[in-house]
């Protein structure tokens, strides 16, 4: 099976399942984002680990379990101060060897991609305090269409009129003709979703959340190349067929999703 039949066929499956777990919302989208989290979480490790930084991965993983329970556990920064302080303490018993490189790294493979994954919950679970359950769907689904739509519309331009190189010791299939095309893909996602089922949304807010989509998710697309790059290999993992691992399916979708919150919650007021 050729890699475009396999993305298509992983997407066939896939996207019926995370849409249905998008409209159960509560425990069984936040379970579903746990998931992605921590394995996106280990394909990050692994990643830096590849290019040499000496990160312990149960460490690490443990401080991403912390930062996921923070919408539910009180004292939080206490929990999360503490394995920090843990963590720390456990790599002085090496030595004073790279240990700037040990915390740093454990801190990157936490906070990226988990802490900003984790935005996707209080989108999720703040709408539907709001809208209700419908609303919240819509308004995630929004951000899923606008990452998707970004992708999509940057490929086909790129592959039909790419010529001019985005950025080309990252990635150098990018073009600037398809990152307009992923932003205009995104600008006409936008305006079906207010027209139709976010009619509360101003068509500024329309506007900014498409540029946020497709703008920024592909700056997403780009980090997490650059640090593929850096480690020398070309997918973070092989768990979904055609697309690698999770950091690449999910990878705009993480650099996104605390931008759309933080629009939504204090710009909007339809968040918080």
């Amino acid at each position: 099976m050729t890699q475009g039949l396999e993305r298509i066929a992983t997407a066939a499956v896939g996207i019926p399942i995370v849409l249905g777990l998008l409209w159960l919302g509560g425990w069984y989208f936040f379970g579903f984002i746990v998931v992605i989290a921590l394995v996106a979480q280990f394909e990050m490790i692994k990643l830096l680990q590849h290019a040499k930084w000496p990160i312990s991965t149960v460490w690490t993983m443990l401080m991403g379990v912390v930062i996921l329970l923070r919408p539910f556990v009180s004292h939080l920064e206490a929990i999360g101060t503490a394995t920090l302080l843990l963590f720390a303490f456990s790599r002085l018993r090496t030595g004073p060897d790279r240990i700037a490189e040990r915390v740093s790294g454990a801190l990157l493979a936490s906070f990226y991609p988990v802490w900003l994954l984790s935005f996707l919950v209080d989108i999720q679970w703040e709408a539907y305090e709001n809208l209700g359950q419908p609303g919240a769907f819509w308004l995630t689904l929004m951000l899923l269409a606008l990452i998707w739509a970004t992708d999509s519309g940057a490929y086909y331009t790129g592959k039909t009129w790419g010529k001019h190189k985005f950025a080309p010791s990252i990635s150098p299939n990018k073009t600037w003709e398809g990152t307009v095309g992923g932003v205009l893909f995104a600008l006409i996602v936008a305006v079906i979703f207010k027209h139709s089922v976010l009619t509360d949304l101003t068509w500024v807010d329309a506007g900014v959340l498409a540029l946020l989509g497709g703008v920024w998710g592909q700056l997403g697309d780009l980090l997490e190349s650059a640090f593929k790059r850096n480690a020398g290999v070309k997918d973070s993992g092989s768990l979904l067929p055609g697309h690698g691992g999770m950091l690449d399916r999910f990878d705009s979708l993480i650099f996104t999703a605390p931008a759309y919150y933080l629009y939504l919650h204090h710009a909007t007021g339809i968040l918080g």
